[in-house]
């Protein structure tokens, strides 16, 4: 059974700290868990639970004290213009936890690569200052209900020192203390930096929930799930590329269309039909593809964000976003005038829609990474509905006697 051992005041060691016992004698790996502000060493230590035995889980006392038997790594005041932080003192928090870490790696063995430092809330803020501008002294690092500081940009390592750098971003939705745009905002900045990276979010506030740390120790045991693929969507399949292979997963846009999606707007039934081809393809695929960092210069996703009313500046396409825009599609479907949604005219524009929300769903792909130019090189929506309609005379769509009123249980 694990426990919580007693407070080390070692002088050798720039932070007091606690150990999850019994300690491994020859740790592999070497998990450090820091907490939030106002709390202490003690807050985290449950987390370990499901961590290996031959992990070493050290809990550090941050270095403020600021009540009884509460303690932070630096002062904050919560304003309407957002956090204001005592710069000096995060600086200073952030060079003692650098030095806390060599400490420990030389004291029990464990090299960078297998040093994971993770937190809540400013324990999360804390964990991205080390590992970004000290990637030599962390291999991993986790963000939970935290942010990147700012402040922080001109220590932050060059991007050749943070290619073997992997990170973990958990924040709940309803978090009102940091809200979820400072997640958004670090997916942004990791995608930027070229850091491989998972950003979860949840319908919670700002906590810890059990589907967070789930998904925080299934990262932690699974360093290969975080694996950079590029999507394409060709006319003829839909694939996945990775350094290792390129893997064929869905039917690509035009078989999609001809087959199932004859007109503008397609028919309920229609829709169901092409969902149910999409979900064989990717069902009898059997790649395992989940968790994976998904980028696509594809322009047809800037005209989905576009419709989703997303700026031309936004670098991410979340998995929620494609949903939403999908739920717009079905409503045309059903009736409603698209003069109130909206949406490009054109088939391949709801093929690719239909064939990313599937692909999105059955792989686990959070979000999609837009690479490439933001500037549209594909057709405006106008230019799509022209065109959508001279190609229903160009080409033969398959003439089949189908009920209208069939249900459309796969758009609800």
């Amino acid at each position: 059974m694990k426990n919580l051992g007693a407070l080390i005041t070692d002088p050798a060691f720039a932070l007091h700290f606690r150990t999850i016992e019994p300690v491994p004698a020859a740790p592999r790996a070497l998990l450090i868990l820091l907490h939030g502000v106002g709390g202490n060493e003690t807050n985290l230590g449950g987390l370990a639970a499901a961590v290996p035995q031959d992990t070493l889980v050290v809990l550090p006392r941050g270095p403020l004290a600021v009540g009884p038997l509460q303690f932070a790594w630096f002062r904050v005041a919560f304003g309407a213009s957002g956090p204001q932080i005592a710069a000096d003192e995060a600086e200073e928090s952030r060079s003692l936890l650098i030095r806390f870490i060599e400490q420990l790696q030389t004291r029990h063995g464990v090299d960078a690569q297998h040093t994971t430092i993770a937190g809540f809330s400013q324990g999360g803020i804390m964990s991205a200052s080390v590992a970004l501008s000290a990637p030599e002294r962390a291999n991993a690092f986790a963000v939970l209900s935290g942010r990147i500081l700012p402040e922080l940009e001109p220590a932050i390592a060059p991007k050749e020192r943070l290619s073997k750098l992997r990170g973990f971003v958990g924040h709940g939705k309803q978090d009102v203390k940091l809200p979820v745009s400072w997640a958004e905002r670090a997916d942004a900045w990791l995608h930027a930096l070229g850091v491989s990276h998972v950003t979860k979010l949840y319908p919670a506030g700002h906590e810890l929930t059990p589907a967070m740390v789930g998904d925080f120790l299934n990262w932690l045991q699974s360093p290969s799930q975080v694996t950079a693929a590029s999507l394409h969507f060709d006319p003829e399949r839909t694939t996945l590329s990775r350094p290792d292979a390129s893997v064929v997963l869905a039917p690509g846009w035009t078989r999609v269309a001809r087959e199932h999606l004859r007109a503008w707007p397609p028919r309920p039934v229609d829709m169901e039909k092409a969902i149910a081809l999409i979900e064989d393809e990717l069902m009898r695929s059997r790649h395992d593809l989940h968790g994976l960092q998904v980028t696509s210069d594809e322009p047809v996703l800037r005209e989905i964000a576009r419709a989703a009313g997303l700026s031309e500046s936004n670098q991410r396409l979340d998995r929620e976003i494609v949903e939403r825009t999908f739920e717009r599609l079905a409503a045309v479907t059903l009736g409603r005038p698209n003069t109130q949604e909206r949406l490009p005219e054109d088939l391949r524009f709801a093929a690719i829609l239909l064939i990313l929300r599937e692909l999105m769903h059955h792989l686990d792909i959070s979000s999609i990474s837009l690479q490439g130019n933001t500037e549209s090189s594909s057709l405006g929506a106008s230019q799509h509905a022209g065109k959508d309609r001279e190609r229903q005379h160009d080409v033969r769509w398959p003439q089949r006697q189908v009920n209208h009123t069939t249900s459309i249980r796969r758009l609800q």
